[in-house]
């Protein structure tokens, strides 16, 4: 009876911890998720800001990781509220962004180049940009918009670049409706918990024809296929995982059509891509260590495409 349901609803959920929440497929939308990975959270891992900067590989787990029987899509599940995420970024404080600027700054413009096959001009809008880099890039030719729920870099973008950045959540934000010609979201969508809606907010305040830019990891890489629960993309702050397949479909679905889709490479310095390796296999680090040490090309910058990050420009219709 209705009584024995309720029972049993309320016991599923006592069984999750306090700050998680159990979820749906967010492209989907069905009930069907298959375990895939497990790394648990350490204790107050989630209440901890740092956890949610782009820099960091200090982390013990990211929880349990699923694919939905229904459609193959990854997802997190349970996973961080929507609270506790507004809470991680809002007060996220990082530093060590900034030691990469100038790679940042290139990579930027590389972005900027790709959207440039698309739309050489008018006003763009980036949600979730941290600090600025893009942005900056971006208002070479474009009027730009910034969305960042970050305190510390809303305030370090109006200090660095002289950028006004709107502090908050795209779905908040004083965004008019139809009155942007691209709209950016750079390594954004595997952190939010409603990939379907932030589209769909995307669409809204695009110009028909507009272009939606989009740079996330792909979770049917070769590499996450081989590394699989060591994979770098796996960590606490992501909690979706993207395939083409998977993401191509949620565009659709939302009003998009994919007019470019191919993997994403970056510049960074040889001692920054070192420290992404934490998670790899002890020989593998002390050989690329040894290779940087032995050339003294720590501070140099290497262009490195992984094949397990994709960019993607689609169009609204």
């Amino acid at each position: 009876g209705r009584g024995s349901r309720r029972r049993e609803i309320d016991s599923v959920s006592a069984m999750v911890p306090d700050g998680l929440e159990t979820v749906r497929c967010p492209v989907c939308g069905k009930d069907e998720p298959r375990p895939l990975y497990e790394r648990p959270y350490a204790a107050g891992e989630l209440a901890d800001s740092g956890t949610y900067a782009a820099t960091t590989d200090v982390y013990t787990g990211y929880g349990t990781i699923v694919a939905c029987a229904a459609c193959t899509m990854v997802y997190t599940n349970p996973r961080p509220t929507a609270a506790t995420l507004a809470s991680g970024y809002g007060e996220n404080v990082d530093e060590a962004y900034l030691e990469e600027s100038a790679s940042r700054s290139i990579n930027a413009f590389m972005s900027l180049r790709t959207i440039e096959k698309f739309k050489r001009g008018g006003r763009l809008v980036e949600f979730g940009g941290s600090i600025g880099y893009f942005l900056n890039a971006a208002r070479v030719d474009f009027e730009v918009t910034g969305v960042e729920p970050s305190a510390w870099a809303c305030r370090t973008a109006r200090e660095r670049f002289r950028l006004e950045v709107i502090q908050g959540s795209f779905a908040d934000a004083p965004l008019p409706a139809g009155s942007f010609d691209v709209a950016a979201m750079i390594d954004v969508i595997e952190h939010l918990t409603d990939p379907a809606a932030s589209l769909r907010r995307a669409r809204e305040v695009l110009k028909p024809g507009g272009i939606l830019y989009l740079v996330t990891p792909a979770v049917d890489s070769l590499s996450a296929r081989l590394l699989g629960p060591s994979w770098w993309g796996l960590r606490p702050a992501h909690i979706q995982y993207f395939s083409s397949a998977t993401l191509g479909r949620l565009l659709a679905a939302e009003g998009f059509e994919v007019v470019l889709s191919r993997s994403f490479g970056r510049i960074f310095s040889w001692s920054y891509w070192l420290s992404r390796l934490a998670s790899y296999p002890a020989p593998v680090r002390g050989a690329v260590k040894a290779f940087v040490d032995v050339l003294g090309v720590a501070d140099k910058l290497l262009y490195l495409d992984t094949r397990d990050s994709v960019e993607i420009c689609a169009r609204r219709l």
